[in-house]
């Protein structure tokens, strides 16, 4: 039988929850990633932060820039972001829209255009969703497809006894099931 730790992630990126916002969006945009565990001085999770949640903290979106706002037609970006950030799926934002100029503007476009400072005195404890959802590691890959399809995430951390142990994705679990993990 496979388990979650035969398929999981172990290689992470994790941040400390003191850590600025500044510094996690530095974090998620060198590395192009979308989300990082958040971790405590003992290496064990306390909370998990993604682009949604950096987006939540700007959620005014009136000082999005002209440059970024023109030819979008009748949805702008702040449209777009609150649907985004109202809707009911769980996960990341592949784009807001494409322009009639074929430009994408995705969540790392809005995010950079907010101005210098808007994140200062902003920690990463301040906006982490705290009590992520979690796996253990002997789990089956059958329990992984019930917590994924049941709670409408793409993702699960794996963890055991606080530990941070790694990720768990539902391209993890695709492989497994293809016959192709690991690879």
């Amino acid at each position: 039988m496979t388990l979650v730790r035969d398929l999981m992630q172990v290689d992470l990126y994790t941040i400390p929850p003191v850590a600025s916002v500044a510094d996690l969006v530095r974090l998620l945009d060198q590395h192009g990633i979308t989300g990082v565990p958040v971790v405590d001085a003992d290496e064990l999770l306390v909370g998990i932060v993604t682009l949604r949640d950096v987006l939540r903290l700007s959620r005014d979106l009136s000082d999005v820039p002209e440059a970024v706002r023109w030819g979008l037609g009748t949805h702008g970006v702040a449209d777009e972001a609150t649907a985004f950030l109202d809707g009911p799926v769980e996960g990341e934002l592949i784009a807001y829209y494409l322009t009639p100029k074929g430009k994408i503007v995705d969540v790392r476009d809005r995010i950079r255009s907010l101005p210098e400072g808007v994140f200062d005195g902003y920690a990463v404890e301040d906006i982490m969703t705290p009590a992520p959802i979690t796996i253990g590691p002997d789990e089956g890959i059958a329990a992984l497809a019930r917590l994924l399809l049941n709670r409408g995430i793409h993702r699960a951390l794996v963890v055991e006894s606080g530990q941070l142990l790694g990720i768990v994705t539902t391209t993890d679990l695709l492989r497994a099931i293809a016959g192709d993990a690991g690879n």
